[in-house]
């Protein structure tokens, strides 16, 4: 091995300690970068020297700069991102709802002093306060009714207007992976990794799963990346989909129309069941309209029950009792038209408190049994009293709003777990680096004493010859 070989070796290590130190220096400017994988110069042996019977040893060679990831862990990350994002939707609008029930002051008080006030009339049948009472009570309950049911429509309105924005957010996402995609096969062709991309477009992976539970296919050295959601293709390489928010249904709400890369649209608003935005469409077009409906149920029973109990009755005049409330014809929207007739909120004598046409002002039969319905099991309420149906709304709707935030903190701890296993992984450890760091000084100032031993050799021959 002659003396420029020597020269050679000490070159080679002395740039590839560069190169690693310029590697490390990257790692450490990209501690705190959300995504970043830490890289690694990969070095190996040159290919050796054979001289006659010898083998000879010729320095470093750079296979090229790596980034340190898994592949699984990194699908772990969005497999819980998905499930994350549907879950926050839910806790937060069930959340909301929470609002539309009220411990005190909400249709249960309402339906309470609605019955207190009939039990009042009871004890004094022909009283003019009395009957104004129940009139008041009535009106209120019919007011705490359509505010509920307000608050619960406004909340679908809400997550409606989630809905836009969220389809907004993904159309982003989308067009920015494909873009990645195409900057890293552009890269990627020319034999060098993209490893810089790669992370950034797993960033963008990552919240679109958050977004609509998207999974992802490929991806890997020299394959084409596609994101799948629903059984949609979101992107395919350089091409992406798009999601439209701009149509109304029937209903009024906004549907999620799907555009293929090929420029096939439908509507997929069913096909959304992940993620937040199916968490969204779930609490909009499920649980909301079920708690709504369920609100209706109990107005047009509360109606229809006080009115049949009350047409069996006699007025102040000794006329047999007509309809209380307003009569209503459907369930749906029954909640917010709860209202006592203008009759009887014009002249108090038309209710009907007693039990026969002889026996006004003093008979209270009929206003006893208009109390006691607040205890009778109904059958349009699952044999439920008017209270207990109420009720057992308000309990399932907290149930429901606590069972969610449970799940919330549970996924937001798997997804906090599988982010430490992928930084334990991948991410920069600064301690680590460090210590690379030092090492790499070492080896470059040790290949800089190669040069100064190889010069001096040279000059020793130069001065032999002269």
């Amino acid at each position: 091995m002659s003396i420029l070989t020597s020269f050679s070796i000490a070159a080679q290590a002395m740039a590839a300690q560069q190169k690693a130190i310029q590697t490390t220096s990257h790692n450490l400017a990209n501690v705190a970068t959300p995504g970043y994988s830490r890289q690694r110069l990969d070095l190996t042996s040159a290919y050796p020297i054979v001289q006659g019977q010898l083998t000879l040893g010729n320095g470093v060679s750079i296979d090229g700069v790596s980034s340190v990831m898994n592949r699984f862990s990194e699908a772990e990350l969005l497999g819980h991102n998905g499930t994350l994002g549907f879950t926050q939707a839910e806790a937060r609008a069930l959340g909301g709802i929470q609002e539309a029930f009220p411990v005190t002051g909400g249709i249960s008080e309402a339906l309470s002093d609605f019955f207190a006030a009939w039990s009042s009339l009871s004890n004094n049948p022909g009283g003019q306060a009395e009957r104004t009472a129940v009139i008041g009570k009535a009106n209120a309950l019919g007011d705490r009714l359509r505010e509920t049911r307000s608050l619960l429509t406004n909340a679908q309105s809400n997550l409606d207007g989630e809905l836009t924005q969220v389809v907004g957010q993904a159309n982003s996402l989308l067009t920015q992976i494909a873009d990645y995609n195409r900057q890293i096969a552009a890269v990627e062709s020319g034999g060098q990794p993209a490893n810089d991309l790669r992370d950034q477009r797993q960033v963008l992976l990552q919240e679109i799963s958050r977004l609509t539970g998207g999974t992802v296919l490929g991806g890997g050295q020299g394959e084409q990346l596609t994101v799948l959601a629903g059984g949609l293709l979101l992107v395919s390489g350089d091409r992406a989909a798009t999601l439209d928010a701009g149509n109304l249904a029937p209903s009024g709400l906004h549907t999620v129309e799907y555009r293929s890369p090929e420029g096939l649209a439908f509507d997929a608003t069913a096909l959304f069941t992940k993620g937040e935005l199916g968490g969204i469409l779930a609490m909009r077009d499920v649980e909301t309209p079920n708690m709504i409906g369920q609100l209706d149920q109990l107005a047009k029973t509360l109606v229809d029950e006080v009115n049949a109990q009350h047409a069996l009755g006699f007025d102040l005049y000794g006329a047999a009792g007509g309809n209380f409330f307003n009569p209503i014809g459907a369930v749906p929207g029954a909640a917010n038209i709860v209202q006592a007739t203008a009759a009887v909120a014009g002249d108090p004598g038309l209710i009907a408190a007693a039990q026969t046409a002889a026996g006004a002002p003093g008979d209270n039969g009929n206003a006893l049994a208009l109390t006691n319905l607040q205890n009778s099991a109904i059958p349009a309420l699952g044999n439920k009293t008017l209270q207990d149906y109420y009720l057992s709304l308000v309990q399932d709707v907290g149930a429901k709003a606590e069972s969610a935030q449970n799940n919330l903190n549970f996924q937001e701890s798997l997804l906090s777990q599988a982010q430490a296993r992928r930084d334990g992984l991948s991410g920069v450890s600064i301690e680590e680096e460090m210590t690379k760091l030092i090492l790499f000084q070492r080896a470059f100032e040790a290949a800089s004493v190669l040069v100064r031993t190889g010069d001096e050799m040279y000059q020793t021959v130069l001065a032999m010859v002269r």
